[in-house]
C-alpha cells in the first residue's frame, strides 16, 4: 500500500462508529490484495497512525482542515497553528501533519493509465457499482474487438464521483469468456469474470480518455 492509499483508510476509519472500526479496518485492507502477513503488518501501522494521529480531532476538525488544504493547497504551518486553536497534544501534531500531506495528493491529476501501471489486458471506464459488477459476473456491453485483448485480464475503472467505488477505484479481474450481444444491427461485448479484485489506487482525480475500452499490452 503506497502513502495516499494508507491515508484514505485512515480517512474511512475516522468516520467509522467506534465499536466498528476494528471489523471495518480489516474489510478495508481486503480491497488491496495483501497476503495474511502483510495485512496483519498493515492493521497494526494503520491503528498506531491513526492513534497518534487523527484520532485526536473531531469530525468537524478534520473536515475543516481537509477543506482548506483542498482549496490552497498543503500547508504545513497552517496545520500546525489550528492543531493548536484546536488544542491538540503537541505528539500528535507530526502524524496528523503527515496525513494531510498524503491526503493532499490524493486530488493530484493522473491519467486513467496510471491507476496500475503493471496491468496488462482491456482496461475499461464505468459508472457501473462494482457489486453490481461481481454479483451479476460480467461487465459490458463493450464496443471492442475480442481479438485486440492480447492478456486474459480486464481492468474496470470507476468514473463515479461518490459512493463506495468512487474514482481511483479499479476492479482488476480473470477473463472468463467474452460473448456477443446483439444491438440491433451493431454487435457489442460483455465480459464474463472470476477472480475479481477491488482496489483503491489513492487517487481521485483521474482523468478518462474518450474511447471507454483501452487494450494495455
Amino acid at each position: 500500500m503506497n502513502d495516499k492509499q494508507i491515508a484514505i483508510v485512515l480517512q474511512q476509519l475516522h468516520d467509522e462508529k467506534l465499536n466498528n472500526k476494528g471489523q471495518s479496518l480489516s474489510g478495508m485492507l481486503d480491497r488491496f490484495n495483501l497476503d495474511p502477513e502483510e495485512k496483519d503488518n498493515m492493521v497494526n501501522l494503520i491503528k498506531t497512525k491513526y492513534e497518534n494521529g487523527i484520532k485526536n480531532l473531531n469530525k468537524n476538525q478534520l473536515s475543516n482542515i481537509s477543506t482548506k488544504i483542498f482549496s490552497d493547497g498543503f500547508n504545513e504551518e497552517y496545520i500546525k497553528s489550528r492543531l493548536k486553536f484546536y488544542e491538540v497534544e503537541k505528539q500528535y501534531f507530526q502524524e496528523i501533519v503527515s496525513f494531510y500531506k498524503n491526503y493532499s495528493d490524493i486530488n493530484i491529476t493522473i491519467d486513467v493509465s496510471d491507476l496500475d501501471q503493471d496491468f496488462k489486458g482491456v482496461q475499461v471506464a464505468s459508472r457501473d457499482d462494482f457489486n453490481k459488477i461481481i454479483n451479476q459476473g460480467y461487465t459490458g456491453d463493450w464496443v471492442l474487438t475480442p481479438s485486440s485483448v492480447k492478456h486474459n485480464y480486464v481492468q474496470v475503472a470507476s468514473m463515479n464521483e461518490t459512493g463506495l467505488f468512487p474514482r481511483g477505484n479499479y476492479l482488476n479481474a480473470e477473463i472468463d469468456r467474452i460473448e456477443p450481444i446483439e444491438y440491433g444491427d451493431q454487435v457489442r461485448y460483455r465480459i464474463f469474470i472470476k477472480n475479481p479484485i477491488v482496489v483503491d489506487s489513492g487517487n481521485r482525480n483521474v482523468k478518462f480518455n474518450l474511447n471507454p475500452v483501452r487494450y494495455v499490452d
